[in-house]
């Protein structure tokens, strides 16, 4: 039956998982793996002092862990089951030995819950490099999602000719945009020593690391099923060597009722029938205070405090300020959306377009893995809000399609020196025709017709640095210049307030380069028919005999 479960659970994490696309409707959790973590909701709350909505269904399962015990990591918890999964495949002929100090290994964990507390409590989000749930999230994202999309590619590929015979033209000209992320072999090689520390001991990451098993410890022992021994029990140890967790003691009626996560393989293994899980109120179980001494707590927390403190006094921190980083629109102002986002991936992922990135060190120490925008790799779509529906703590807001247009991630920004039309004089229209919002217009300057940006007309969506011809750096590259982050609020009437106008092209851009230079203005740049105006340009109103679009 557990296994069953864990089965439904990865198959439903998995499903979830390859649903969170921009088709996906305002009513599925995609992210509901992720909202239902108490870890994270904890850090969220912690670190960004307010209450966040979404993460809390975390009560759900904390509530569930007060009545059944730690039952998540034995049949919910997707990585649980992997690690299950892998230790039968590769290690389920090895003898393992018994570990040296494993009782001091045992408060590993509970160290990392609260050093990852405590670095919250400065500000600073460290639960994403530890949290099953996140890290599993950034496995499938970063790993897995593109390994399938890639074997997606090379079937069809493979059966295209048999698709032409049989005239199936959907399915002879299927491709998948593949889709590629930085930091996917860091990725593997944390993933890939989850694994491989299997070798040592069953569940390693389970019994020694995991800090979301030492929270649901500290909450189990004072669950109403627990593990009893009859006096049918004639000490021959089974269950002690069957437990993955390693739960009981050295008198096989012990249970240490943080580690016991209920699978219940003991009572099966039992060659007496010894061995049951019966409800019980009689307090708090054997071995239920925490697991660590004042000593190793006080050291944990100063432990913690100063990964705050050198993580927010690094260099590379300090300067993350300063450079260049585009967020997703919706995005909260920058520290507060550190401290929130989980790094949990669900919204790169998620990217139609594959834009979103994850983050080495271009945010500073306390913003790996954080999402950034890369222009110049795909544009963001217009028509996809799906970023701020998966992300689970809202540290990008899940807004209408017409309040993403208005979240200005910053604008473009023309480099004459390297520009085709302005260096060398020739004649490209790219930027001009791909631009959604008709933010690059052409001028006359010196009797030729030259690109301008719009600032008030770009949201910072990022085509026309795509689709730049220039090799290397483009020409036109998005900044941040004047990019709004609001954490609550209209985007619509902030961009009002700011007299920022996003409309669609109209698609005729055309008739500027049909038209005569004579037609455009003089020597100079004059423009007698106030072609390429701004808002904030003197004359208002469309001029007459002018195509519809051009003001």
């Amino acid at each position: 039956m557990r296994k069953a479960i864990q089965f439904l659970s990865v198959f439903l994490f998995t499903a979830l998982f390859v649903l969170a696309t921009y088709r996906l409707p305002d009513w599925l959790w995609a992210d509901i793996y992720l909202r239902i973590d108490p870890l994270l909701a904890i850090n969220a709350l912690v670190a960004s002092r307010e209450i966040i909505g979404r993460v809390l269904a975390s009560l759900f399962l904390v509530v569930a862990t007060l009545a059944l015990g730690r039952f998540f990591c034995a049949y919910l918890c997707p990585l649980g089951a992997l690690l299950d999964g892998s230790d039968f495949i590769l290690f389920r002929k090895i003898r393992r030995r018994p570990l040296k100090g494993e009782a001091e290994m045992r408060r590993w964990k509970v160290a990392l819950l609260i050093g990852i507390v405590a670095a919250a409590l400065v500000g600073v989000n460290a639960v994403y490099l530890f949290d099953p749930i996140a890290l599993l999230t950034r496995v499938y994202t970063f790993l897995l999602y593109p390994l399938a999309v890639a074997g997606i590619n090379l079937a069809l590929d493979l059966f295209r000719p048999l698709f032409g015979a049989a005239e199936w033209t959907g399915l002879a000209h299927l491709h998948y945009p593949q889709p590629v992320y930085g930091t996917a072999a860091l990725t593997l090689a944390i993933f890939g020593g989850l694994i491989a520390l299997g070798r040592l001991a069953p569940r390693f990451w389970c019994r020694y690391l995991c800090p979301l098993g030492a929270l649901l410890g500290l909450l189990s022992p004072i669950s109403i099923f627990r593990r009893r021994v009859s006096d049918a029990c004639n000490r021959c140890m089974a269950c002690r060597d069957a437990c993955p967790m390693g739960a009981i003691g050295e008198d096989p009626s012990e249970t240490r009722t943080s580690e016991c996560i209920e699978c219940r393989k003991c009572a099966r293994i039992c060659p007496q029938q010894a061995v049951a899980f019966l409800p019980s109120f009689r307090g708090v179980g054997e071995y239920g205070s925490p697991d660590i001494s004042r000593r190793g707590a006080l050291v944990s927390l100063a432990g913690g405090l100063t990964f705050g403190f050198v993580s927010l006094q690094s260099p590379s921190t300090l300067l993350a300020g300063k450079r260049q980083l585009l967020r997703p629109p919706g995005a909260i102002p920058e520290g507060e959306f550190q401290r929130t986002c989980i790094r949990c991936g669900e919204c790169m992922k998620a990217c139609v377009t594959n834009t979103l990135q994850p983050c080495l060190w271009e945010a500073g120490l306390t913003g790996l893995w954080t999402p950034k925008l890369e222009p110049r790799m795909a544009a963001c779509e217009p028509n996809c809000n799906v970023c701020g529906k998966v992300c689970p703590t809202q540290a990008i807001r899940a807004l209408s399609l017409e309040e993403k247009t208005h979240a200005k991630v910053g604008a473009a920004v023309l480099n004459k020196e390297t520009c085709l039309v302005w260096a060398q004089n020739r004649q490209c229209l790219i930027c001009d025709e791909i631009c959604p919002y008709n933010a690059i217009v052409f001028r006359t300057i010196d009797g030729a017709r030259r690109p301008f940006v719009i600032a008030s007309r770009c949201n910072g969506c990022g085509y026309c640095e795509q689709r730049c011809p220039v090799a290397g750096e483009s020409a036109i590259v998005v900044l941040t210049e004047g990019e709004i982050r609001l954490k609550e609020g209209s985007y619509i009437q902030e961009a009002k307030r700011l007299q920022l106008e996003f409309r669609p092209d109209p698609g005729d851009d055309r008739f500027e380069i049909d038209r005569p230079a004579s037609d455009t203005g003089g020597e100079g740049g004059s423009q007698k028919s106030g072609e390429g105006r701004g808002p904030s340009d003197p004359a208002e109103g469309p001029v007459s005999g002018k195509p519809k679009g051009f003001l």
